[in-house]
């Protein structure tokens, strides 16, 4: 019995292996078959059009699978092989161009028409499909920044969420699209192509702009802003980096101000020694700050006036009204001019204090006492808590000028 399923079991694959040589063969054979596949490759794997590049591909597949075990087809199979993979990426390619390439026009018509509803919707059609595309990315992430310059804050939101993807990638070292004329490495298109320092310089000054003076958040922006100061790039020398932090601290020291001016006012009024006193205390901690606050601003501005240009009738006017004000701060802090440029030269040769850092008090030594009981010091209040005077002085003291607001922050 085992003898004989041996035997059938050899026939079976006998058969089986004489059919597929018949089978083979036969296609071998089938020279009608072999030539209109054949014929459908050669006429159409030079075809302009997908629909032409896809027949040939099809037609090149079935011929393989079909006669490319016939060894007198050698030489039209070794053509066919190679033909296959590069039409499926020219099909690839070319799919893709006739999908997108309208859409990549209407972006860059867009950026130079300045139509930036058409840049964000047709950007947000590119990154649906290459999220990572930063000749995108960039250019959406500095418009609302322009667009901000003139009160136009619509594209902020989109702004600030694409310049943070696009900055990730291009903090991680993302190889950048193309060159300029100059051989080096930029993203974006038209006028809003930079380099990576520039682009990440650009963009970090962006968010911390949009954050302070279009949401005034002001909390949020100032880290970004101290970022810009510490990064190379095209905003490290940009004067309103540092005029808009030194505004900052002219604000919260205007607010200290007023407490203060409150305060004197309140001990003046108090009843009795002991009231008077507690009050002296907290007036004295918070001129502290005041004056802790006022040393920053100063610190800021001298920054901003050392990189504030004169080359043009503009940016004379800009870079004198810094000097100006930092007359006035250090007016108000020390009671005196002389030694201001000095001032200057010292403090850029120090790191630029972290913004975001708390702020030291600054005591001043006690005057020298004479008989009788000491004066409360206060700080000559103003009606505008942005522009606070900057001295502590004795109450009998006269008032000092008020320094002045920063200057406008738009650039040019």
């Amino acid at each position: 019995m085992k003898t004989i399923f041996r035997f059938l079991s050899l026939a079976i694959a006998l058969t089986a292996l004489g059919a597929s040589a018949v089978f083979a063969q036969d296609a071998c054979a089938d020279v009608d078959g072999q030539t209109a596949l054949y014929t459908k490759v050669t006429d159409n794997y030079r075809g302009k059009t997908v629909a032409e590049k896809q027949a040939a591909i099809d037609a090149g597949k079935q011929f393989l699978e079909k006669y490319g075990a016939c060894e007198a087809l050698k030489d039209q199979i070794d053509f066919v092989k190679p033909q296959i993979p590069r039409l499926e990426g020219l099909v690839k390619t070319q799919t893709y161009g006739e999908k997108m390439g309208p859409i990549f026009k209407r972006f860059d018509d867009g950026v130079k028409s300045q139509k930036y509803d058409d840049v964000y919707a047709a950007g947000k059609e590119v990154l649906a499909v290459e999220p990572d595309s930063l000749n995108q990315l960039v250019p959406m992430g500095v418009i609302g920044l322009y667009q901000s310059y003139t009160k136009n804050y619509k594209y902020n939101d989109d702004t600030i969420r694409y310049a943070q993807q696009a900055l990730a990638l291009l903090k991680s070292g993302k190889e950048l699209p193309k060159k300029n004329d100059k051989g080096i490495p930029v993203a974006g298109v038209y006028g809003l192509t930079f380099t990576r320092e520039d682009a990440i310089s650009e963009m970090t000054y962006a968010i911390g702009y949009i954050n302070f003076y279009a949401k005034n958040d002001k909390k949020t922006a100032l880290p970004y802003y101290y970022e810009v100061s510490q990064l190379p790039g095209k905003n490290k020398n940009e004067p309103r980096v540092y005029a808009t932090i030194g505004g900052y601290y002219l604000e919260s020291a205007g607010t200290l101000g007023k407490e203060i001016a409150d305060l004197i006012t309140k001990q003046k009024a108090a009843k009795t020694d002991e009231e008077k006193i507690q009050l002296d205390t907290e007036i004295k901690a918070k001129i502290g700050m005041f004056n802790g606050y006022a040393e920053r601003s100063l610190d800021a501005f001298s920054r901003a006036y050392s990189v504030a240009k004169s080359d043009t009738p503009e940016n004379k006017t800009y870079r004198d009204g810094i000097y100006k004000q930092l007359q006035d701060i250090y007016k108000s802090r020390f009671d005196k001019l002389d030694g201001l440029d000095a001032y200057v030269s010292s403090t850029v040769t120090k790191p630029l204090p972290n913004p975001t850092s708390e702020v030291t008090p600054i005591t001043d030594p006690e005057p020298a006492k004479t008989t009788g009981a000491a004066t409360p010091v206060s700080v000559t209040p103003t009606a505008d808590a942005a522009k606070p005077a900057m001295t502590t002085t004795a109450a009998s003291a006269k008032p000092v000028a008020a320094a002045k607001k920063a200057a406008a922050p738009k650039r040019k």
